[in-house]
């Protein structure tokens, strides 16, 4: 029985070996059938290719030392290789994205399934040609928040020309950008809010809710009710806020913070007739000299001059601008 039994083990393990013999996976197929960049070596095929979609792309049934790898490389392009998976059979790749076969190897791909033609507008506010183009970016990108908003490229400054489905309605967002939204409803009041408008509102659900029905944003001034002839001296800002005077409700505070380089710039005139490159150049001109600054219209003020980062930077510098004449 000692010696039987080694040798059972020996012929299991030559068996094994001729099922799955070792050789190289490989993380990627090139073109004619062939690989070059290694996974692992001395692995059996069924080990390699383990996770369907997910594993390696394709195994070699030879172990190669580097100077071999290295001759193929140079000299053949690449080790002749199967693939993992040559087909799409069982493979899942979930919504908006299909399995193709590319270089013998299954792949999920970006897929947008529509049957709408003409242009679209997303919920990130940029116009998009087709409904296909914008869910295969959103694809891309691996993004839930990049839907559509409306059929149409996007509007700016009215919502006469967008068409909101179901029970959504068009409301103009505080860069005067239209989009598609729901009102939705408040059961439970909240703590009294001041808006800019100069009313107090039962809490932030009462006041979307006034903004989604006016179809124009409204921000928050300050927490609490409003109060007659506030000014900054009888409101208190949260921290990294400022105050500004003006305005319905008498002062509001925002937060000044810097603008975004990669964000889309929406030209702006300002309620100080002066034309801005985008809202966030708006905020911060108002914050610094310490006044409220409301967008009027999209695109520039007639007779007025730009006012860019580089200017409002400046005169932070140097401290000596006179308010009544910059805003």
């Amino acid at each position: 029985m000692n010696i039987i039994r080694p040798l059972v083990e020996k012929w299991s393990v030559f068996i094994l070996l001729l099922l799955d013999p070792t050789g190289i996976c490989w993380t990627g197929m090139d073109r004619g059938g062939r690989c070059s960049s290694v996974a692992a070596l001395r692995v059996g095929r069924a080990e390699c290719c383990a996770g369907g979609a997910r594993a390696p792309a394709a195994w070699s049934p030879r172990d190669l030392d580097s100077g071999e790898i290295f001759f193929y490389k140079a000299l053949s392009g690449g080790v002749p290789c199967t693939a993992c998976a040559e087909s799409c059979a069982g493979v899942s790749c979930g919504a908006g994205r299909r399995c193709v076969v590319r270089d013998g190897r299954a792949r999920c791909v970006c897929a947008a399934a529509c049957r709408r033609v003409g242009s679209v507008c997303g919920t990130d506010g940029k116009t998009y040609s087709s409904l296909c183009r914008l869910r295969r970016r959103a694809c891309r990108r691996r993004t839930k928040h990049l839907a559509l908003d409306y059929p149409g490229p996007c509007q700016e400054g009215s919502c006469d020309q967008v068409r909101c489905g179901g029970d959504k309605r068009c409301v103009l967002d505080a860069e005067l950008g239209a989009h598609c939204v729901r009102c939705g409803s408040c059961n439970v009041a909240g703590a009294p809010v001041c808006a800019v408008d100069g009313r107090t509102y039962a809490g932030f659900c009462a006041l979307r809710k006034a903004a989604c029905e006016r179809g124009r944003a409204l921000p928050l001034a300050y927490r609490g009710p409003c109060m007659a002839n506030a000014t900054c001296a009888s409101i208190k800002c949260g921290p990294g806020q400022r105050c500004m005077s003006g305005g319905a409700s008498g002062a509001r505070c925002v937060s000044c913070g810097a603008c975004e380089g990669g964000r889309a710039r929406r030209q702006l005139c300002g309620s100080d007739a002066r034309t801005y490159q985008s809202w966030c150049q708006l905020q911060r001109a108002a914050c610094h000299a310490g006044r409220v600054v409301d967008p009027l219209h999209p695109g520039a003020c007639r007779g007025s001059k730009n006012v860019t980062d580089n200017r409002v930077s400046r005169e932070r510098r140097d401290g000596d601008v006179d308010s009544s004449r910059a805003l």
